[in-house]
């Protein structure tokens, strides 16, 4: 692959050569067990798209997964053909639209809901304003954060009066917490339901990042056109996909793979299956509605809602499922049922 699409650092912030490293670059390629499937993801409850090593084999193809943090990283790696698809957010679409990469497109959702803001044990908030003052934590480059920021100037907050601290996703958020550093961390499932359920951190009731006008649509599959070139292949892959998240809707199929994928507890995993709802149903108006917010939220330079429709391939699900694109378009209802207000 050309290299003239290579990223700046402005486009897939936290990208990095070190992140790509372990991962083999491959196309599409036949190994001894058949056709395999390269997908970047990260060890966040991704859960339909890590049980597919389950499932694709009997679609006549085989997975590999390379484990990158970022939702940038995973699309980087797709990108520059070292995976053949990603995990992705929502807002990954605006930064490929606005750096003009024609390689990648948004073929399926994955989950809505799976991050929220969780305050100190002993802090308690009942509306967006109370936040004003206080300090929270958030993950840089994140549609977390973008989302975070949304809903509390939507609700009332004045966004600029709340100290946003930086944190990385793990043992320090939960310190920082711990400590007193911050009065509340944006994090993701299942590192935000591990705080909760270690008593360290709980959900405000009335606050809730997804009830944003964008809604709680998180991550989504994204897949690179030499993968798309191949139509068979990509229809496969998606009924693959949906047979994965048919799985995975099982509560007690779900924790036995998140438990053995991230090494969280059962009852952490269980609180991480309450709190998201998986489909394949893509909220268009969402992935739209970030493009518009990328200047004024630093994830882009320039507003490319106009082009980031183009960038939504529902081909291989329409062929996978005999949908239409209307009846594949999300949100779904269950997904609003889940959002505290």
């Amino acid at each position: 692959m050309k290299n003239e699409y290579l990223l700046d650092r402005r486009a897939f912030l936290g990208a990095s050569a070190v992140g790509l490293a372990g991962i083999a670059v491959a196309n599409v390629s036949y190994a001894a067990s058949g056709l395999v499937v390269k997908i970047a993801a990260s060890r966040n409850a991704a859960a339909p798209v890590w049980n597919l090593g389950t499932v694709a084999p009997r679609f006549g193809f085989s997975v590999e997964m390379s484990i990158l943090f970022t939702y940038a990283e995973q699309a980087r790696a797709a990108h520059l053909g070292q995976t053949n698809s990603a995990t992705c957010g929502i807002d990954t679409m605006s930064t490929v639209a606005d750096q003009n990469i024609t390689n990648l497109r948004y073929i399926a959702a994955n989950q809505y809901g799976a991050q929220n803001l969780v305050m100190r044990k002993g802090v308690e908030v009942n509306k967006w304003s109370e936040l004003e003052g206080r300090n929270i934590g958030v993950v840089p480059g994140t549609w977390a954060r973008v989302q975070f920021l949304i809903a509390a100037k939507e609700g009332g907050a004045d966004v600029g009066k709340i100290k946003l601290v930086n944190v990385s996703v793990g043992a320090t958020a939960t310190e920082a917490l711990r400590r007193g550093d911050v009065d509340g961390v944006v994090l993701f499932s299942p590192q935000s339901d591990q705080l909760v359920v270690s008593g360290v951190g709980h959900y405000p009731p009335k606050l809730d990042i997804g009830a944003c006008s964008l809604g709680n649509a998180n991550s989504g599959l994204l897949a690179s056109s030499d993968l798309l070139a191949d139509k068979e292949l990509a229809t496969n892959l998606m009924k693959a996909y949906l047979a994965s998240m048919q799985e995975i809707r099982d509560e007690e199929y779900f924790k036995k793979l998140v438990v053995s994928v991230t090494g969280v507890t059962p009852e952490v995993a269980a609180l991480s299956f309450r709190n998201m709802v998986f489909s394949e149903k893509i909220d268009v108006n969402a992935i739209v509605g970030a493009a518009k917010l990328g200047p004024q939220f630093g994830f882009t330079k320039t507003d490319a809602s106009g082009k980031v429709e183009s960038l939504i391939d529902f081909a291989p699900l329409m062929a996978a499922t005999g949908k239409s694109r209307a009846e594949l378009t999300g949100p779904p209802k269950e997904a609003l049922a889940i959002v505290r207000r």
